[in-house]
């Protein structure tokens, strides 16, 4: 069943939407760029020794470039232990990861209202759908029984039931992160 003929993008995900969603996202641009350059630039123990041989090999071509020293001295002096090797990067990209979340918190009403949008949808489709074949069982003599397109839609709805009822940040019965707002409503961008 193609979605796309049910689900307008426009009608669904609204620019109005795409326009906050990129503005949290905005917000957090610097904070991120920092967390990717800490997660390059910070080996875990496991890559640690691969790493230091690519920058000792970049130093020896450069040996005057001043960025390739310091990557290489923040590479030495990152635990080698495999049972502690994690903790510095973790910490840090812990409490930034943390900041990113925290700031794309208003993040998660959005994306239930555009699912909310989409509920209404296919729940008006399915009645339209439902009542058309129930009317034409009704003509022909025979019992009504759901075609495959009723099947789906009905599923359809339960799963976004399910997404838009799914616990969020501070939430009582949060337990993992739903995703961000890209992931959750690909089907629509």
């Amino acid at each position: 069943m193609s979605w796309l003929s049910i689900f307008k993008k426009g009608e669904i995900f609204t620019q109005a939407d795409r326009a906050e969603l990129e503005r949290l996202e905005e917000g957090t641009r610097e904070i991120r760029r920092v967390a990717d350059k800490i997660d390059r630039d910070w080996p875990a123990s496991s890559s640690r020794l691969d790493r230091l041989r690519e920058q000792a090999e970049e130093l020896a071509s450069k040996p005057n470039d001043q960025e390739i020293l310091n990557r290489l001295t923040t590479t030495a002096c990152m635990p080698s232990s495999f049972k502690n090797g994690f903790q510095h990067r973790d910490v840090v990209l812990g409490v930034l990861n943390g900041k990113i979340d925290e700031l794309m918190t208003p993040q998660h009403e959005v994306v239930r209202r555009v699912l909310r949008r989409a509920l209404s949808v296919a729940e008006g489709e399915l009645k339209r759908v439902e009542a058309k074949e129930k009317e034409t069982a009704r003509q022909e003599s025979y019992e009504y029984v759901p075609s495959g397109k009723v099947l789906a839609l009905q599923s359809r709805i339960l799963s976004l039931r399910n997404e838009i009822s799914r616990p969020i940040p501070g939430e009582e019965n949060y337990i993992q992160h739903p995703g961000t707002w890209r992931q959750r409503l690909a089907e629509y961008l």
